[in-house]
């Protein structure tokens, strides 16, 4: 990477770190990654996936630019037709283009590109599902025309490169949405929205419940090491870096 490219790389990354609410997260978003990865037309779509029974739902598009939005509520009509819903069900983030997904021209071929993105004159698209720990919170998905080109591999690099960045910033909005809304989400919901295994499930409980590290010891017989194993996972399966972050997970 060259030194402009890294000190715009960290712009970016500083950019998207500063979103604060889910309000601004996906306008800041796209008009960011524009800067790196140049594109005729992108969207950030939000997913929620229900703790219990694992079904997933999609939200309202935002777009850029804002007229972009018709295409992208027609691809959430035809999106079981669509042969990239699996990238909302991926724990993980995920980077394709479908210049790599479908060979050749064959992508014009696809019913839901004639009815959806014909008209915009879609040549190629790189998407990404924004997760982070297990869990899946949005698509991104930018495209390009024909006269502008495929995307290209330094574009995909350049894309994954943020997707850590990208999938906290949204977390840390989300968290703020909940504090927000005065609804405490219960340990059940945070064990099974961040996957978390038993052991974990119980010192988060009692992280919540404000007990120190010697008082967690003492309850559950385990060892001070294993304790700092347990809390390593928790922090990184919950994109966050503090015992405080943790606490406010629950809203």
């Amino acid at each position: 990477m060259q030194t402009n490219d890294f000190l715009l790389y960290n712009e970016v990354v500083y950019r998207i770190h500063a979103c604060r609410t889910m309000e601004e997260f996906p306008t800041i978003l796209l008009t960011q990654v524009k800067l790196l990865i140049p594109y005729a037309y992108g969207s950030f779509i939000p997913i929620h996936t229900d703790p219990k029974t694992q079904e997933v739902t999609h939200g309202e598009p935002c777009c850029y630019p804002p007229s972009f939005v018709q295409a992208e509520e027609r691809w959430l009509q035809a999106i079981h037709r669509g042969y990239s819903l699996w990238l909302s069900y991926a724990p993980e983030a995920v980077v394709a283009r479908d210049s790599e997904l479908l060979s050749g021209d064959s992508r014009f071929d696809v019913p839901s590109y004639r009815q959806i993105y014909l008209d915009y004159h879609i040549y190629d698209c790189l998407q990404m599902n924004v997760a982070l720990a297990g869990r899946n919170m949005g698509r991104l998905a930018l495209y390009r025309t024909r006269a502008e080109g495929a995307f290209t591999d330094q574009d995909t690099f350049a894309l994954r490169a943020l997707a850590n960045h990208i999938g906290l910033a949204c977390t840390r909005c989300l968290q703020n949405q909940g504090a927000a809304g005065g609804e405490k989400r219960s340990l059940t919901e945070l064990i099974a929205t961040y996957s978390l295994t038993r052991r974990e499930g119980e010192i988060l409980g009692l992280i919540l419940q404000d007990c120190n590290n010697e008082e967690i010891l003492a309850k559950l017989v385990i060892s001070r090491n294993t304790l700092l194993k347990h809390l390593q996972n928790l922090y990184r399966k919950c994109g966050v870096s503090s015992r405080w972050d943790l606490r406010k997970l629950q809203g």
